[in-house]
């Protein structure tokens, strides 16, 4: 999940952000032909010097001088350009706007939401991962409890997914030499483009973070690889994920970064451009991925008043094109919003111990779905194992659970899209012990979660088999 760090070019948000670049959307109807930025970054194509709109063009030339600007979104389809759903969702309506020169970028997002052909305008805020990890070895609890909590170790009948149905994890890559993902994981790609002096004092970027590519892997940082494993991985040192069949996608939206906290060999964190997660939420929505995981966020209460909510588009596209989304609901303790999992349709995981109970990081609030482990779980580390803790654990679970659900439906003929699944998921929770409020419905109970859709193809069947009078 996200932390932030203080940022001089928008005062009265939390977050940082870059100080020559920032990102608005027009309405519909109104969005110029310019070039997309994937093209523009490869060398393919020129970014463009106006939009065409007056006045937002005299703005822009206000706060920047010599401004690139270029569509933050690819169309889908090359051949045939966008469709309805990506003019719809906003995904061709958004641009980047770079500057040349470090700009007010608070003062000019406000200028250009001024503009009755704008319909959203913000900073490219950074967000930046702050989850716990225990190095330790041990715990009081076996390391396999949060598999035997959530029921995956006693399915009444197996479920290991289908390689046809791909699960994407939106992180810090993948250390693919890994046993627990060695041979597991598809064609990924990469979306951090951004240079080291765009961040705060004391963070200093390592590994590779300056250009696009199609190579997510990642060795210095093993939040991504923890989260693969969960959903899909081997089991060499740790218990399987759970969908071992599920193809697995590595999409890495998060740089690594190294903090200055002294006394801590352990100090890489992840850090990622809004712009550059929401490419990547879209892309790998247009490559196929029916399941994202998103182990990341951003408190809405970080944010400058009168920006749009962080990847709400990009979130909508994806439910729009059938892919469940969920996402890790926070790591402050508090009762409050973070995005994408308080967005519309997003299923929002919070975390639990042991003991079944909230964790006390965990965060709360009327959208969180339900919850999973998410204490002292067996992870991979870059070279062999750790305990890690976060509600950025919690979500995998979720998020292979959903696969599972989604090949159990396909053997039966029946299509499960975002809705559906937070429903049967909700439903099949196991209650808590006691009366929780603003963590979901109860614990993940994956057994229940598999028979509901066994029913729910079964009455399918039922009814397909009525004869109409």
């Amino acid at each position: 999940m996200t932390g932030w760090l203080m940022m001089p070019w928008a005062p009265e948000a939390r977050l940082y952000c870059a100080p020559k670049r920032l990102l608005f959307t027009l309405a519909l109807g109104e969005d110029p032909d310019l070039p997309s930025r994937a093209p523009v970054l490869a060398g393919m194509a020129q970014p463009a010097q106006k939009t065409g709109h007056g006045a937002l063009d005299r703005i822009l030339g206000v706060f920047g001088g010599n401004v690139r600007l270029a569509r933050l979104h690819s169309p889908a389809n090359q051949a045939s350009g966008f469709d309805l759903t990506e003019h719809a969702s906003g995904m061709s309506r958004t641009y980047v706007a770079s500057f040349s020169d470090y700009s007010r970028i608070d003062q000019a997002a406000d200028a250009l939401r001024q503009l009755a052909v704008v319909t959203s305008a913000s900073a490219d805020y950074f967000v930046v991962s702050s989850d716990a990890h225990l190095t330790g070895t041990s715990t009081e609890a076996p390391e396999s409890w949060p598999w035997d909590m959530i029921g995956a170790n006693r399915r009444a009948s197996a479920e290991f997914g289908d390689p046809a149905i791909t699960t994407a994890v939106l992180d810090t890559g993948a250390a693919r030499r890994h046993a627990e993902i060695s041979g597991r994981l598809s064609s990924g790609f990469d979306t951090v483009n951004f240079a080291g002096a765009e961040l705060a004092q004391g963070l200093s970027l390592v590994g590779d973070y300056g250009t696009r590519d199609t190579d997510p892997d990642e060795s210095n940082n093993p939040h991504g690889t923890a989260c693969l494993a969960l959903i899909g991985g081997n089991g060499r040192g740790m218990p399987q994920g759970l969908a071992t069949q599920t193809s697995l996608m590595p999409v890495r939206v998060l740089a690594s970064a190294r903090t200055p906290r002294r006394g801590n060999t352990d100090n890489i964190v992840g850090v990622g451009a809004l712009s550059d997660i929401d490419c990547g939420i879209k892309r790998a929505v247009d490559l196929g991925a029916k399941v994202l995981n998103c182990s990341f966020g951003t408190a809405e209460s970080a944010i400058s008043p009168g920006d749009p909510m962080p990847h709400a588009d990009t979130t909508a596209y994806a439910l729009a094109r059938g892919t469940i989304v969920v996402a890790a609901s926070g790591n402050s303790g508090k009762r409050e919003r973070y995005h994408p999992s308080a967005a519309e349709g997003v299923i929002s995981v919070g975390s639990v111990g042991p003991d079944g109970k909230p964790s006390q990081f965990s965060t709360t609030g009327d959208h969180v779905a339900l919850s999973a482990p998410g204490e002292a779980i067996r992870t991979p580390h870059i070279e062999g194992y750790q305990l890690s803790t976060g509600t950025s654990f919690a979500a995998p679970f979720v998020a292979g659970a959903a696969a599972l659900l989604v090949a159990r439906a396909r053997r039966g003929a029946q299509p499960i899209d975002g809705p559906k699944a937070r429903e049967i998921l909700t439903a099949t929770a196991r209650p808590f012990d006691r009366p929780t409020r603003g963590s979901g419905a109860g614990i993940l109970n994956l057994p229940a979660a598999l028979a509901a859709v066994d029913r729910l193809s079964a009455h399918a069947s039922t009814l397909g088999k009525t004869p109409l009078h």
